[in-house]
């Protein structure tokens, strides 16, 4: 077996780039004489001949989508094993696609059962299996970034989602200022090194601010007549700030962006935004 399939080149195994991509319309034109087969000049065979095509279709489609995702999971550094494996499921289609036309014209059934199991094998040779493990998972640091890197997105995510909600009380100068303090927090977390444990050792107390921060704006709505006064506004604002100003002090001196001022932490987040929305 080791010298049929070899472990250090397995795309399967992390090892090596899959093709990039299946060349889908192509090979549904390839197998459409094949489909002649079904075309009796009945009603039953016009309605075989068009579930053949759906199946091959669907297969050659899951198989397109599972080398993409091959592709990206070969490329990156750290990468997850796919939940769907989306090749195995399009290879195990077109085996039954080739099964069924095979016993349209074979009456033994055996024999179309051995020529379906070979299409099986066939296409794993041609296109391989889906990615079986995580890869660059199997370290501390990696595991470290993984966390660290989702708790940094959900902190992004609240203060994105607490800015939307600021933008209905129609004051600019507010939401800006609000922003400016959202950046400032995000800008000290962006610098830190996600294969630390920093942020996941901080991670409580961010997420104690913007709870403080989501319950300020909350009472900032519920005033009891509706009407959002100039002092409630002011309020808020420097009651934001002070959280925000504590906070950045309170990181700085446990040693968060040594040597790095708010324009350059803002600077650095918005380039950080832009990149990722970019890959997005």
């Amino acid at each position: 077996m080791s010298d049929f399939v070899d472990y250090d080149k397995s795309a399967a195994l992390g090892k090596r780039s899959p093709v990039e991509e299946v060349p889908v319309g192509f090979m549904v034109l390839a197998t459409c004489p094949l489909i002649l087969w079904l075309l009796d000049g009945t009603v039953a065979g016009f309605a075989s001949a068009l579930l053949i095509i759906l199946l091959f279709a669907v297969g050659l489609v899951f198989l397109s989508v599972g080398q993409k995702q091959h592709l990206a999971y070969s490329m990156a550094e750290v990468a997850p094993r796919p939940k769907i494996p989306f090749k195995l499921i399009g290879n195990c289609l077109i085996a039954l696609v080739i099964g069924l036309l095979a016993s349209t014209k074979i009456a033994v059934p055996m024999i179309s059962m051995v020529i379906g199991f070979s299409t099986f094998i066939l296409c794993l040779v041609s296109f391989g299996l889906d990615p079986m493990r995580d890869k660059g998972m199997d370290t501390p640091e990696a595991r470290l970034r993984i966390v660290s890197q989702a708790l940094y997105d959900d902190f992004d995510t609240r203060f994105e989602a607490l800015l939307a909600d600021l933008e209905q009380v129609a004051d600019d100068e507010l939401y800006a200022r609000t922003r400016i303090a959202s950046d400032t927090v995000m800008g000290l977390l962006s610098t830190i090194d996600f294969g630390t444990p920093t942020l996941k050792r901080i991670a409580p107390s961010v997420s104690k601010l913007l709870a403080k921060m989501e319950a300020e704006f909350a009472a900032l709505l519920n005033s009891p007549d509706g009407q959002i006064t100039a002092l409630q506004r002011r309020k808020f604002d420097n009651k934001i700030q002070i959280m925000v100003d504590s906070f950045e002090a309170r990181a700085r001196r446990s040693g968060i962006a040594d040597g790095r001022d708010n324009f350059e932490l803002q600077t650095n987040l918005l380039f950080d935004r832009k990149h990722r929305n970019l890959k997005v």
